[in-house]
């Protein structure tokens, strides 16, 4: 893929949390040239998502610095920050200032509850907190357990691409325009839209929903059932036609006539009763055995996969979804590489620099040459 599409663009990114820095990871891996400035506290450390990024040392208490910074806006396109309003006004860098020195300038915040609201001056960057605030937690977990977060920062990864897909629609504007705009991203709004289904819910009829583990509280059946050999698979059955297949497959069409799973509502109200079925019939068969007979329905299921079985999934492998990294020291590594795929290619910065201060730098190489 060449060129990149972001080509020509140039990103700061500034900030402590995983949000911004997931954000113009994106940003990065599509060709565009992105500052990283590290604060002084974490100079010596790397990112994962540091990777294919020029990483400067910004010193924020230092008017040289900040001078720096102002000096090069004009040939900036965008910021992509974590750090609060009120922590840059601090440090005599607001946001009117920053966007006076270029008009097409656009400017990405994104925190843990945003920067309005009585939540804002609260340091949100921690993903469980965010988790439990928005709800989250509250329908994550085991049937009658307690809540638990999610086994990812999926806050973090909500907020990021929240604020790389803003980034990239007011870049369009102020190309179109010349008029930069300012973002506002919360990863706690962020969870709360991809709680859409579970929110519709309640706020239609009332109802609290519950943990119900690996079950769904708007299809069944859903969950993880043993086989035979005692490996699970996790499965999805939410219409009217994909019951019936299923059904069929494992060779209860009785289930079809049986009052209690004859439409959804039933099979909702009946879950449980479902499940102990479900199980027994996938207790007849092997895992690998039962997965050959679902596809020829074209049910919807799959494996309850460790991390080992991931890294070596041909699906994994076939869509590019692990690459190897250098970082400063020359070591190599393995990582998560991105999940866009453009004209059947990804692209990805495959270096974590060092990091050099920002007075040091040959300020015409890093902006007019390509990444």
């Amino acid at each position: 893929m060449n060129p990149k599409p972001l080509e020509g663009i140039t990103i700061v990114e500034m900030g402590t949390s995983g949000a911004e820095g997931i954000a113009a990871l994106l940003l990065s891996d599509y060709g565009a040239k992105v500052l990283r400035l590290e604060f002084p506290d974490s100079n010596k450390s790397f990112r994962i998502c540091d990777r294919g990024k020029i990483r400067l040392l910004f010193r924020p208490d230092m008017p040289e610095d900040r001078k720096w910074l102002k000096d090069s806006l004009p040939k900036i396109d965008g910021i992509v920050t974590s750090v609060p309003d009120l922590q840059m006004s601090q440090w005599n860098l607001t946001v009117d200032t920053l966007c006076s020195q270029n008009p097409r300038l656009v400017y990405t915040s994104v925190t843990g509850f945003g920067q309005k609201g009585p939540y804002a001056q609260r340091h949100g960057y921690d993903d469980g907190v965010i988790q439990a605030e928005s709800g989250f937690m509250s329908v994550t977990g085991p049937e009658g357990g307690e809540p638990v977060r999610s086994g990812s920062d999926f806050a973090a990864f909500a907020g990021g691409a929240n604020a790389c897909i803003a980034t990239l629609m007011a870049l369009i504007d102020a190309a179109r325009t010349g008029q930069g705009r300012k973002i506002d991203i919360s990863m706690m709004d962020s969870l709360l839209y991809g709680l859409e289904n579970q929110y519709s819910v309640y706020l239609k009829s009332g109802k609290i929903p519950r943990r119900i583990g690996n079950h769904y509280a708007l299809s069944a059946p859903v969950g993880d059932y043993p086989c035979r050999d005692g490996r699970k698979l996790m499965i999805s059955v939410a219409t009217q036609a994909q019951w019936e297949n299923f059904a069929n497959v494992l060779g209860h069409p009785e289930w079809l006539d049986n009052p209690d799973y004859r439409d959804l509502n039933g099979r909702l109200r009946h879950y449980a009763q479902l499940g102990e079925e479900v199980t027994a019939a996938f207790m007849e068969h092997d895992c690998d055995e039962l997965m050959e007979l679902l596809q020829t329905k074209s049910c919807i299921y799959g494996k309850i996969n460790n991390f080992e079985d991931v890294v070596n999934h041909p699906q994994a492998k076939e869509r590019q979804m692990f690459m190897e990294i250098s970082v400063p020291d020359g070591t190599k590594m393995t990582v998560p590489s991105n999940p866009l795929m453009i004209n059947g290619h990804k692209s990805a910065g495959t270096k974590i620099s060092d990091t050099k201060l920002c007075q040091e730098c040959d300020m015409n190489r890093i902006f007019d040459t390509k990444s």
